[in-house]
């Protein structure tokens, strides 16, 4: 007895072991998604898509939606566990404790739950429901104790007199598994037992169909095959051995070659029944958890619902990876396929993996940078020199230097050692690499070379720069060596040489060149203008592959017909930057290499993924705006003004991988989204949007058309260009009238002003006639006083006479009558009335201010005034008042003081300019 437990037990350690190194096996991709990401519970115990492809699970939390884009969480009134979902149509069907009911889609892209709970009418209670699946038009709903069907918007409940431990609809049955290791078929009503035999005592926990057969999944017992009312057991017994150890748990077929096995323990497993073989997924090697508590295939992905999060596989996709996440292996940077078995080596050394597993090779710790092939002969290029491997072990064969690579002398059988000290010449020589001597070829460090004949070669240094020398294999030495350590078209230090088309070619910073044979210089390489930022990783016969250097995405191409855009997450989070490899194996498959592992690119499914035939046309998930959700089932989306300064439309195609989308608006703007849309400001009109989903930047054929119509705002509304227009018309005539108005305004102005300047003509004619007569009546005036002037001087020299002739003894009576007449002829006063007649009708109003101003003056001292006036001097004045010059001047003395003028100022222009 001891003896046998020993030896399972060494058959358990030596399985589990095995589990840990089968590193030879290539896994799938997995995506992870933790419970952060979902912001949801840990634990999922169901899965299942609708018919799009989205995913629910049914979380501690509620039910979570994901449609490849976003998660979204809906809880259930009660707040209760969610066990299991089920899609069917446009229903989600969930069961929890003591509830279960279907959620359905609101018209704001939300759900929205229908308990189903209020049609029973039996006993309900301490009931959880674990499973839901659907025959016909009848959904049943499993718990421990009962099964419930809703058919016809009426629950009939059965309660069988086992615990119901799985359930599956297999040959248009519905068929049971149960506690006691049987299985029963629910047939009329009642449950009967369909196998009797007793190879089975563990509760059968899983219940599925698998090419053609109804296999049972339990605890402890492994799997077993339903045939003839018995149950047999399935699998090899390496699996069943597994899965007693690690506790079996759920089970899905993937296709007809390859089942998904799910357990508590040990994570999943792949099981080829053809081949009986399996391979082991786990924490280790890409899950986040072991324990998983679900499984769901959805077209070509797997779903995992898990103790601590959710999972995606796609078990068959084009690159899977061999992944070592103990830290043994290390960075990869080279793989050689020899003696049936793969040598990888790393910055931790030389690493064997075949069927047995992965293991390192004594005394290759160190820095590897790759692998040779001659001769059924493999060469390691370590840091410590260069080795040969035989038998699993390193033979030294130069440690002078550090080895980068070996490259063959064109039609010969000599190779060139890069070393980290110049160049080594080598000879192949009885199965034995020799080396015999190459002058002028130490110093810096070489990377690699290539050789556009036997002669001439390029070689480039690991950091800086790199030349073009000739090789003078009979002198045994490098000449006319030319460097080009710096060049003005080279923006970086290091670059990378390569062999495109049989035309050399340089990379740098971003950038291609080639070499210009006849200029003898580099110059851009225009044929490889749209590969700018791609560095070449591997021109393996025809087939190159680049790799994005500024962000993300591989691309194999051989510049004829094929051309292949890769992005993986997986890949591009594992790269080793600036040292990825590509070898190729065969003109299918690849390998590349990455940190703590590698992967292997499958050229021909690469080839056929993404066609435009397989892409799913994007669903629309929401429409939002500043203010509001729309309804998306809406043919055309009306969004009023005011809520368009942000729109937003959220898409999705779920049952892509890790898609893109790119759009175009028909106001011009085309991008590309993670999968939400978002615009602002747009202006008010119709819009046309047409969306495309892309997978590996291949676009899908048929694009998601949605349109949408912003409406005018108030101010450009109907009726506000009706009153716009009544607005106008009244503007227009209020112009007119006013314009009518003005026109008459200024023709009456304009006969105002012709009147007005006729009156103007009339008035300067008259002033002018005036001014003339006054003119006239000034000389007049002027000449009569000139003339009375000299009359009065005349007669003044007379009388004068007349007195010396009555001093001579004249008659005196006779000269004093003559005398007497002559004064009055002097001072009459019919003489002064005409001369102030005239002199008022030159100077109206003189004679009436000047008498305002100052009341005190006599009739003598106006008669002065008046003359002053006039501008007459001092003489002419005497004879016109019959008064001497002394005497006038005496009289303007009397007059100046009069009128209060000092002293200097001229008694004439004061009264010529004031009066």
């Amino acid at each position: 007895m001891f003896s046998k437990y020993l030896y399972r037990f060494i058959l358990v350690v030596l399985l589990l072991s095995g589990t840990s190194n089968y590193a030879q096996n290539f896994f799938p991709p997995v995506t992870n998604y933790s419970s952060n990401t979902y912001n949801a519970a840990s634990q999922n115990w169901g899965l299942s898509t609708d018919a799009d492809g989205i995913l629910y699970a049914a979380n501690n939390e509620g039910l979570l939606r994901f449609d490849g884009q976003r998660w979204e969480v809906f809880t259930l009134p009660n707040q209760t566990i969610i066990r299991s979902v089920y899609c069917l149509g446009d229903r989600i069907y969930t069961g929890s404790y003591e509830e279960f009911g279907y959620w359905t889609k609101t018209h704001v892209g939300g759900l929205q739950y229908t308990s189903l709970t209020h049609l029973i009418d039996t006993t309900f209670q301490n009931e959880e429901f674990w499973q839901i699946y659907s025959v016909g038009d009848a959904v049943y709903f499993r718990s421990f104790g009962k099964l419930y069907r809703y058919e016809n918007n009426k629950i009939s409940a059965f309660q069988p007199d086992f615990v119901i431990t799985a359930m599956t609809f297999f040959k248009n049955q519905l068929f049971l598994g149960a506690n006691d290791g049987r299985i029963y078929r629910f047939q009329a009503e009642t449950f009967n037992p369909v196998t009797f035999n007793t190879n089975n005592s563990s509760a059968i926990i899983e219940l599925t169909s698998f090419n053609g057969k109804l296999l049972a999944g339990t605890r402890i017992n492994g799997i077993f095959s339903f045939k003839d009312e018995q149950l047999f057991p399935w699998g090899n017994p390496n699996l069943t051995e597994f899965l007693n150890t690690n506790e079996l748990n759920k089970i899905e077929p993937f296709n007809e070659s390859l089942l998904i096995i799910g357990t508590i323990k040990g994570g999943i497993l792949y099981y080829n029944p053809k081949t009986q073989t399996f391979k082991n997924q786990f924490r280790q090697n890409g899950l986040q958890n072991n324990t998983v508590l679900s499984l769901h295939k959805s077209n070509t992905k797997v779903w995992l619902g898990l103790d601590n999060g959710i999972d995606e596989i796609i078990p068959d996709a084009p690159i899977q990876y061999f992944l070592d996440n103990t830290g043994q292996l290390g960075a990869v940077y080279d793989i050689a396929y020899f003696n049936d078995a793969f040598y990888v080596g790393s910055n931790t050394g030389v690493h064997k993996i075949t069927d047995s597993g992965l293991f390192f090779i004594p005394g290759s710790q160190g820095q590897i940078w790759s692998f040779s092939t001659i001769n059924d002969h493999l060469y390691v290029n370590h840091n410590l020199g260069l080795f040969e491997l035989k038998n699993d072990r390193l033979s030294l064969i130069s440690g002078a230097s550090g080895s980068f690579s070996l490259t063959q002398i064109p039609q010969s059988q000599e190779y060139i050692n890069s070393t980290y000290n110049g160049l080594r010449r080598y000879q192949m020589q009885a199965e034995n690499l020799e080396n015999i001597p190459l002058f002028e070829a130490g110093g810096a460090p070489v990377e690699h070379i290539i050789f556009e004949d036997k002669t001439h070669f390029w070689a480039a240094h690991p950091y800086k720069g790199f030349y073009a020398a000739d090789l003078d294999l009979a002198e045994l030495k490098i000449s006319n060596q030319q460097f080009y350590t710096t060049h003005e078209s080279l923006d970086a230090y290091k670059t990378t040489i390569h062999q495109i088309e049989g035309q050399t070619a340089f990379y740098n910073a971003g950038n291609w060149y080639r070499y210009n044979r006849i200029s003898k210089d580099l110059e851009l390489f225009k044929d490889l203008k749209s590969y700018r930022s791609y560095a070449l990783l591997s021109n393996q016969e025809n087939s190159y592959w680049f790799k994005n250097r500024n962000g993300n995405g591989l691309v194999y191409t051989d510049f004829n017909k094929d051309s292949i855009f890769i992005y993986e997450p997986v890949l591009e989070s594992r790269s080793i930057k600036n040292y990825e490899r590509i070898i190729k194996r065969n003109d299918s498959i690849s390998l590349i290499t990455l940190n703590e592992g590698f992967g292997r690119l499958n050229l021909t499914q690469l080839k056929q993924a993404g066609t435009r035939e397989q892409m799913q046309e994007p669903l629309l998930s929401m429409v939002s705006t500043s203010k509001d959700t729309l309804d998306i089932n809406a043919s055309i989306f009306k969004i009023d003004y005011n809520e368009s300064a942000t729109i937003d439309f959220e898409v999705a195609a779920p049952s892509l991988h890790k898609p893109e989308f790119y759009y175009t608006l028909s106001n011009g703007n085309k991008d590309y989204t993670k999968g939400t849309l978002s615009f602002q400001n747009l202006q008010s009109g119709s819009y046309k949007l047409n969306i495309w989903p892309l997978v590996n930047g291949k676009q899908g054929e048929k694009p998601l058309t949605i349109e949408f119509v912003i409406s005018r705002p108030w101010y450009l509304s109907n009726l506000m260009i009706v009153i716009y227009v009544l607005l106008l018309f009244g503007i227009i005539f209020l112009i007119a009238v006013i314009n009518k108005n003005k026109l008459n305004k200024h023709r009456r102005e304009l006969e105002e002003r012709l009147v007005k300047e006729q009156e103007r003509k009339t008035q300067i004619a008259e002033r002018n006639k005036l001014l003339q007569e006054i003119n006239t009546k000034r000389k007049e005036l002027a000449n009569t006083t000139y003339l009375a002037a000299k009359r009065n001087s005349s007669l003044l020299d007379i009388k004068n006479e007349l007195e010396d002739v009555k001093e001579k003894g004249g008659n005196p009576k006779k000269v004093s009558n003559i005398q007497s007449k002559i004064n009055h002829i002097i001072d009459a006063k019919d003489n002064w009335k005409v001369f102030e007649t005239t002199f008022k009708e030159i100077n109206d109003d003189f004679f009436h201010q000047l008498l305002e101003d100052h009341p005190d003056l006599s009739s003598k001292d106006l008669k002065l005034c008046a003359y002053l006036k006039m501008n007459l001097s001092t003489k002419e004045i005497a004879p016109l008042m019959a008064i001497s010059v002394r005497g006038v001047e005496i009289h303007r003395y009397r007059l100046r003081k009069k009128l209060g003028l000092k002293s200097g100022k001229n008694l004439s222009k004061y009264l010529i300019k004031n009066y």
